[in-house]
C-alpha cells in the first residue's frame, strides 16, 4: 500500500497546477501561494493536493483541516477495524458471493466446480448472465454481460468460461427509475458501514454513483459522477467529477435534472447493508456498492478499504467540517 508521500511524488505536477487555478477561480487567492499550502498540506495533513480542492481547505482554519478523515486515518481504520486474515473473503469474489449470498438477490453458479449440465439449468430461461473472475488474478479484465438466444453454442460459452476462471451471475435487471440517471450502466449507491465495539452497525454515508454516456460501469475513475445523498435518499447537491474537476446539476449525457432525484427503495438499502454489515464482524468498516435491481436492493460487492475523499466532497456535501469526528464518535460508543 502506497503512502500519502508515494503519491505525491508519482502524482502530475500539471494536474496540481490544473486543481490549484481551480483553487483560485472560486477563492481569489494567488495560485502560487494555493500551490505552496497544497504542499503543506500534503506534508502535514497527508491530504493531496486533489482532496485539497475538494475539501475547500483554502478557506479551512487548522482546527477545522484536522477534522477530515485523511490518508492516514483511512489506513488506520482499515488496519485496527479488519482483521487481515478475513481481507480475503472480499478480494475473491466467488466466496463474498457465498458469504453474503442472501444478500445479493441473484442466482450464482462456480463454473469450475459445476458440470456442463448444472450449467445449461442454470442458463434455462434466462436470456443474459454475467460472468467475472473469482479473484484480481484470474480471468483478468473479463467483466461482461453474455447474452444467449436459440443460436448460442452453451458448450462453447461452458468452456469458454471454465478456461478463464470465471463465475456467472444472474444479470441485475435496473429498477426503472434508477435507469433515468444513466440507461447503459448500473448506477450503485455506495454505503459504508462501521460496527461499534458492541457490533452494532452505523451508516456513516451514502453515495450516489451515476455513469455517462454509453458507459457500461458508473466508477468515478472511468469519468462517472457522484454525489452525497440526504439522509432520506435525495440528490440535494450537485455532482462531481473527478474527470472535469466540474459539477453538474443536470446529467452531461442526457441533460436529465439530477437534483431532486429520489433513489428508490433507499430505506430498504441501508437496512439490507447494516445487516449484511453484521455478518462477517471480523471487518467492521466496508463500503457496499448496492444496486436497486427490479426486485428491491441488492449487494454487488463489499470493499473492506472504502475511499474518504468523496464523502468529504464540499462540492457535493456543502459541508465546513469533515467526518472524522463522527467516525470517532461512533468508536467511541
Amino acid at each position: 500500500m502506497s503512502s500519502i508521500f508515494d503519491r505525491f511524488e508519482l502524482s502530475s505536477f500539471k494536474r496540481m497546477c490544473k486543481n490549484a487555478k481551480a483553487v483560485h477561480k472560486y477563492s481569489g487567492k494567488n495560485t502560487i501561494l494555493i500551490l505552496v499550502d497544497m504542499v503543506q498540506c500534503i506534508l502535514n495533513n497527508h491530504i493531496g493536493y486533489m482532496e485539497y480542492n475538494l475539501f475547500h481547505f483554502v478557506n479551512k482554519s487548522k482546527e477545522k483541516r484536522k477534522t477530515y478523515v485523511n490518508f492516514d486515518y483511512s489506513q488506520y481504520l482499515f488496519k485496527t477495524l479488519n482483521e487481515k486474515d478475513y481481507i480475503d473473503l472480499f478480494n475473491d469474489k466467488l466466496q463474498f458471493n457465498e458469504v453474503f449470498k442472501d444478500y445479493l438477490g441473484r442466482e450464482f453458479l462456480n463454473i469450475e466446480k459445476s458440470s456442463f449440465e448444472d450449467f445449461k439449468a442454470f442458463c434455462k430461461g434466462k436470456d443474459q448472465f454475467f460472468c467475472k473472475p473469482a479473484d484480481s488474478c484470474s480471468g483478468k479484465g473479463i467483466y461482461k454481460n453474455i447474452y444467449l438466444d436459440e443460436n448460442s453454442d452453451l458448450k462453447q460459452i461452458y468452456d469458454y468460461l471454465r478456461e478463464n476462471h470465471l463465475f456467472i451471475e444472474e444479470s441485475i435487471i435496473q429498477n426503472e427509475e434508477m435507469k433515468k440517471l444513466n440507461p447503459t450502466s448500473i448506477n450503485t449507491v455506495r454505503v459504508t458501514t462501521l460496527l461499534d465495539k458492541h457490533n452494532e452497525a452505523h451508516v456513516m454515508y451514502a453515495l450516489q454513483r451515476i455513469g455517462i454516456e454509453n458507459m457500461s460501469v458508473d466508477n468515478v475513475g472511468s469519468g462517472g459522477i457522484y454525489t452525497v445523498l440526504s439522509e432520506d435518499g435525495r440528490i440535494i447537491c450537485p455532482c462531481w467529477s473527478d474527470k472535469t474537476i466540474s459539477t453538474y446539476t443536470k446529467h452531461p449525457t442526457t441533460g436529465m435534472e439530477l437534483i431532486g432525484f429520489k433513489v428508490p427503495c433507499f430505506t430498504e438499502a441501508l437496512e439490507l447493508c447494516k445487516n449484511a454489515a453484521r455478518v462477517e464482524k471480523h471487518i467492521k468498516y466496508i463500503g457496499w456498492d448496492i444496486a436497486i435491481s427490479d426486485k428491491g436492493p441488492v449487494i454487488v460487492e463489499g470493499n473492506p478499504l472504502p475511499g474518504y475523499d468523496m464523502p468529504q466532497n464540499y462540492f457535493v456535501t456543502n459541508n465546513d467540517i469533515g467526518l472524522k469526528p463522527e467516525f470517532e464518535k461512533v468508536l467511541n460508543n
